[in-house]
């Protein structure tokens, strides 16, 4: 346990020292920011936005996640760039205990920032059991893509590329909201298309549940998956 804390508690002085990582932990707050004043505005100078405002609601809870997961991505990949994960191998702790320990101040604060977005954005009608499904199962994407950076990426210059295309894919279901094809279904193979449904289905009075369940069993699936690849590539 001690060893763990040490782990936050370092990982929370790289953050901090990194001009880039300190603008990322700070952007679901300006997502919130963004959300609750700026958007009224801009909607009310220009309505047209108006029926779209719930699919930006969507890519607020959606980034205010995966900018933490980039971050631990990439704190992932500077210890393999140092061979940090020499010692970890030889250190009694589990892959699953290591992520957890690492995303435990990124998931709170994306969950209460995702939370506020969701019950004081004055966007949608959730019911407040709604919003902390939703909230956690946004907040999924952070472990999942710090796994998947760590995993697929060898430096930082293959985890800056792999983070923008990993950024494009999961915006990638939103289009199913601007295009009508039947088609833009397919990007359900982005773990994000299911929490957009799910925002959506609760917000119109859609079948919430269903959405969500499948949603979040997926995501388990590919944590699942991700979390053994990690610990072969990685810590073995």
């Amino acid at each position: 346990m001690k060893l763990l804390f040490l782990l936050s508690h370092q990982d929370l002085r790289t953050t901090f020292r990194d001009p880039i990582f300190k603008g990322l932990l700070f952007f679901p707050l300006l997502a919130f920011v963004f959300i609750r004043w700026l958007l009224p505005l801009i909607i009310e100078r220009f309505p047209i936005i108006l029926p779209y405002q719930t699919v930006i609601l969507m890519w607020a809870c959606m980034q205010s996640a995966t900018m933490f997961g980039f971050i631990y991505g990439f704190l992932f990949l500077d210890e393999k760039e140092e061979n940090l994960f020499q010692v970890l191998r030889i250190v009694p702790i589990s892959t699953f205990q290591l992520l957890s320990s690492r995303l435990l101040v990124g998931f709170s604060v994306s969950s209460f920032t995702n939370f506020l977005l969701l019950h004081t954005g004055g966007i949608g009608h959730f019911k407040v059991w709604e919003e902390v499904l939703l909230v956690l199962q946004f907040s999924l994407l952070a472990p999942l893509i710090a796994l998947l950076l760590g995993t697929f990426s060898r430096i930082k210059v293959e985890g800056l590329a792999q983070m923008k295309i990993v950024n494009i894919c999961l915006n990638l279901p939103a289009l199913i909201y601007f295009l009508p094809s039947p088609w833009l279904h397919l990007t359900a193979v982005f773990p994000s298309y299911w929490s957009f449904r799910s925002l959506e289905a609760a917000d119109s009075g859609g079948n919430f549940l269903l959405f969500l369940t499948l949603g979040t069993v997926y995501y388990l699936i590919i944590l699942y998956t991700l979390n053994r690849r990690f610990g072969k590539t990685a810590l073995q």
